[in-house]
């Protein structure tokens, strides 16, 4: 310190002294500013940063002030407090701790006469009490903090970088003296003091790593002090965020400086990180590992601890935060290049599972595992072949899109056309099974090729379209010319057949490749029974008659023949009555044509009806297979929805279409009286689904938005639905969909053998709710399915293939995306639904049970509460938007609660229970609306309690609460009126 007091003449004039000490910084400093021009000079000395060595001044700017200020630069700023330092080191270190304390929050100023040794202890003590916010916020967390740790950081960085080309940095005063400031502030008990504090100590960690020889002594001793008392003691803090801090900068000390002060086992670290409850904390950790990997050096290390915390990282694969998952497999896969032991079987088999995972990143993690199957491979085929037989020991047919995804991208294997056609033409090593997976993946991947369209269900952060540029011309070149042979070869499997039949809808063909293809399919329209070969192959007739209008006779002529057959087995049916076979292959085929193409010219659609009234008005006499019924109600119901597009289409040229919209009313009334009958009687579950499913779809189709036509003729299509119509729904709704709920059918459901049910049951619900979502019925009917909440929401569930629980939603997704829906819609009258929603479950309850404490002890009411927690969460979201809707649930809610029994005015209001469920909705209550609740709880008389003071309980406990939310709001003064109901 002396040398460089001796080097700055302090003695001399002002002038003299500026360009001594610019020389004397130029000569032992190794400043260049050889570069900068006088206008540059100019300007840095006009907004030049000035740091006193005098005592303090109110009005002068703090070093923190001078680093915030974007019109100074931070080099300027260090050389300054450099200069300062050699005039006054005291007063100089001085401002770097008030620095310190400032960007914890602190507006403590530190005497000008402290002499050291400092007292930091005692200087942490008084600046405590000097934190100008008195809220819990400091720098570090508010919203800002991005830039203010930039700031700062820079600052840090820039004064090390200067401060290494001067003696400094080596003097036993400056290093020594900030470092014992900076581990005593560090261990404070003061989340702002030890936040900031390890911040900086860690960033001067980082910098002395880089700028510093390794040979001072001195320097490695306050290093590796300081890795002790901050690194160590702080990777361990309760704040999350410090603990991110110091994990992320041992990963850079690591990564960037290897042969630094810190030893390379201390790799340990990281791993140690991973078991931390934080996915930040665990992310920093996975990121400095695969950064550590590709270093060679420390390869071996990390690999070492890596066999010691391989469970941990498996453990990670599954985690809920996806991104851990996908870098935990990363890792794992890299050990496993090395030491292939680091796994065995049966931890390598949950990995490769993995690429069925929702997450596209996980799921492609794992990808990269599976290629370690075919290391004895040698050919495309081979390597196929094991994709395949992986597929069928792992997969199911409907996870085949997400198998091919999987290795979209990353994996050209997926890509080899070429090789898959030559192995489905000539398949004799392959087994059925094995010939349905590869047509399967094969068709996925050229669906993804050409439509760059991720999975239904997978996500990742980014879900683009990417096809890939070549798939367009490629694939039409390698599979066009064999695709009838292929579909000859393999009519015989209904699978293969309908995935093979999709192919041509990813591909854009000329007139001659047209025909080549129209003719085999039209084959097999006529050949085949299954229905779905039959829907495919007409949606792939759409694609390609609606290319180019060359072939208009080619689709006359087949939906022709279509309906010749229908008609020619009508009236073979009723004749004989004997066998409905034919009947029911014709309409299975007709329904699939209908679909796509509008049969209107054929004239359809009273037949259609006649025999569906029919059915409904004598279901005893009925002789028709209830298969021959559900396809009649899907025929019928896509004549409808073509005769409403066509009408529309009419009206909007201009012509006259009352007379056809006046059939299309009569036809419509009469089709949802056949389907309220069939949902009535009907004992097959798939017709009264089906029936249902129409019936709601056509409340939407024909709702009041055809009201809004300015064409009379397309506004009296308008239906009207009726309270009956909605009773009749929702008694079907209790009596299929929610039947046993009481008897824990939520998890029966989830068994494997119960899927197609489960999926049955979510699409009546999702029809039904469609009137909700689309404004058709009125919100508040929606009480009757909303009751179920909390006994069909997510359920937990053991897989015993991973050995790891997962969640499986039952109806709670759909339920919850309606009522945000309904929230977003109207908040008042979802305020109401959800108060009715509750109430219903409470009057049953209620009503089991004689008098309001035994109802209170119950597992039902039990229930009822975690119900309106459920349903409270949904108010977190956009508080001020929904406010009124919290409130209105409320007021009514007191309102119902505070009814009195006629026969005994003084005893407690026989609901005042209900009190107890709107409690759950406290926390949703804004501050300014806490109060208004709580005054309009005061109407409810308690001025006589009865024998039974218990009954008053709900009361006292949602008043307590509404007063303990209100004493720690912003409106908590409002409450010094108010008498305290708090019960201690």
């Amino acid at each position: 310190m002396s040398s460089i007091s001796s080097e700055l003449d302090v003695g001399a004039a002002e002038e003299a002294e500026e360009m001594e000490v610019t020389e004397v910084q130029s000569r032992n400093y190794n400043y260049d500013d050889s570069s900068e021009n006088k206008e540059n000079e100019e300007m840095q000395e006009e907004n030049s940063p000035q740091l006193s060595c005098s005592p303090s001044n109110a009005n002068e700017d703090s070093l923190l002030q001078l680093v915030r200020n974007k019109r100074l630069r931070s080099k300027d700023i260090c050389k300054d407090w450099i200069r300062h330092y050699g005039l006054n080191s005291e007063a100089a270190l001085i401002k770097l701790m008030e620095f310190i304390l400032e960007a914890s929050g602190s507006q403590y100023k530190l005497p000008r006469d402290l002499k050291p040794p400092f007292n930091y202890m005692e200087i942490l003590i008084t600046a405590t009490a000097q934190f100008g916010n008195k809220s819990a916020a400091y720098p570090l967390i508010m919203k800002t903090a991005d830039q203010f740790v930039q700031d700062i950081c820079n600052f840090v960085e820039q004064l090390l970088q200067l401060l290494s080309a001067t003696s400094i940095i080596s003097d036993d005063c400056f290093l020594k003296t900030i470092s014992d400031f900076l581990m005593v502030c560090s261990d404070s008990k003061v989340r702002p003091f030890r936040h900031t504090s390890t911040l900086i100590a860690l960033k001067l960690m980082t910098l002395l790593n880089g700028l510093v020889a390794w040979e001072q002594t001195n320097l490695r001793e306050i290093w590796l002090q300081m890795f002790a008392k901050v690194f160590l003691a702080r990777s361990n803090d309760v704040v999350e965020d410090i603990r991110h801090l110091c994990i992320a900068e041992c990963g850079l000390w690591l990564d960037k400086y290897p042969e630094s002060f810190v030893d390379l086992h201390q790799v340990q670290h990281l791993y140690q990180a991973l078991q931390d409850s934080c996915s930040k904390v665990c992310e920093a950790s996975l990121q400095a590992l695969l950064r550590l990997y590709h270093n060679p050096r420390l390869r071996p290390v990390c690999l070492e601890q890596g066999i010691k915390f391989r469970m941990t990282l498996l453990g990670l694969t599954m985690s809920e935060e996806s991104e851990l998952g996908q870098m935990s497999i990363q890792l794992l896969i890299m050990f496993y290049r090395l030491t292939p032991q680091i796994l065995d079987e049966s931890l390598t088999q949950v990995i490769e599972q993995l690429v069925f995972a929702a997450h596209r990143g996980i799921a492609q993690a794992a990808a990269d595992l599976i290629p370690f199957r075919y290391h004895c491979a040698t050919t495309d085929k081979e390597r196929i072949r094991v994709l395949v037989q992986f597929f069928i020991q792992f997969g199911q047919h409907e996870h085949a899109a997400y198998f091919v995804d999987a290795f979209y991208g990353c994996n050209d294997i997926i890509l080899d056309w070429n090789s898959m056609l030559s192995m489905l033409l000539q398949p004799e090593s392959m087994s059925s099974q094995e010939i349905s997976v590869l047509i399967e993946i094969m068709t996925r991947a050229v669906k993804q090729a050409v439509t760059g369209e991720v999975p239904v269900g997978r996500y990742t952060k980014d879900l683009v379209r990417n096809p890939h540029p070549h798939a367009k011309k490629q694939a039409p070149k390698i599979l066009l010319p064999k695709l009838p042979t292929l579909l000859r070869q393999y009519r015989s499997c209904s699978q293969d057949l309908r995935n093979l039949l999709e192919l041509p809808q990813y591909m854009n063909l000329l007139r001659t490749q047209l025909l080549e293809v129209l003719e085999p399919i039209k084959d097999i329209m006529f050949e085949q029974e299954d229905e779905s070969v039959l829907q495919m192959g007409a949606k792939t007739l759409e694609h390609l008659y609606g290319m180019k209008d060359w072939f208009a006779d080619h689709r006359k002529e087949l939906l022709n023949n279509a309906v010749s057959n229908y008609k020619s087995a009508v009236n073979d049916w009723d004749q004989s009555k004997d066998n409905p076979g034919r009947l029911v292959v014709t309409l299975r085929l007709l329904s699939a044509l209908y679909a796509r193409f509008d049969l209107h010219d054929w004239q359809l659609a009273e037949q259609l009806l006649s025999t569906l009234k029919q059915v409904a008005r004598n279901p005893t006499e009925n002789s028709l297979p209830n298969e021959a019924i559900d396809l009649y109600l899907s025929i019928f119901y896509v004549a409808l929805s073509w005769d409403l597009k066509r009408a529309q289409d009419l009206a909007k040229a201009g012509k006259d279409v009352a007379e056809e919209c006046h059939a299309l009313r009569n036809r419509l009334k009469d089709f949802l009286v056949v389907n309220f009958t069939l949902i009535q009687i009907s004992t097959d579950a798939k017709v009264a689904n089906n029936a249902f499913v129409y019936t709601c779809d056509l409340f939407v189709l024909f709702a009041d938005a055809l009201r809004k036509s300015c064409i009379p003729s397309i506004q009296a299509l308008e239906y009207k639905s009726k309270p009956h119509d909605y009773e009749l729904l929702e008694e079907y709704l209790q009596r299929y969909v929610f039947a046993g709920a009481d008897e824990g059918a939520a998890i029966q459901l989830l068994e494997p053998e119960q899927f197609s049910m489960l999926q049955s049951k979510r699409r009546v619900l999702v029809s039904y709710l469609k009137l909700v979502f689309h404004n058709v019925m009125p919100m508040m009917r929606a009480c009757v399915v909303y009751q179920y909440y909390e006994q069909f929401n997510i359920r937990l569930i053991f897989c015993s293939s991973c050995f790891i629980c997962q969640y499986h939603p039952v109806f709670g997704d759909i339920l919850r995306a309606t009522m945000e829906r309904s929230l977003a819609m109207n908040p008042t009258n979802f305020g109401m639904t959800v108060m009715h929603t509750c109430l219903l479950v409470y009057k049953r309850i209620r009503e089991t049970y004689s008098n309001s404490v035994q109802a209170a002890a119950s597992m039902e009411f039990a229930q009822l509460l975690r119900l309106a927690n459920l349903l409270a969460e949904l108010f977190h979201i956009k508080q001020l938007e929904v406010r009124q809707g919290i409130l209105i649930l409320h007021r009514a809610g007191i309102r119902f609660a505070a009814e009195l029994t006629l026969d005994d005015p003084s005893a407690a209001p026989r609901d005042l229970l209900y009190l107890s469920v709107l409690q759950q909705f406290v926390p949703q209550l804004l501050a300014q609306d806490m109060l208004d609740v709580f005054n309009f709880l005061q109407f409810i008389d308690q001025t006589s309690l009865p024998s039974r003071a218990d009954e008053w309980q709900p009361l006292l406990s949602y008043r307590n609460s509404l007063e303990i939310a209100l004493r720690q709001s912003c409106r908590r003064e409002d409450l010094n009126d108010i008498p305290s109901y708090t019960i201690e």
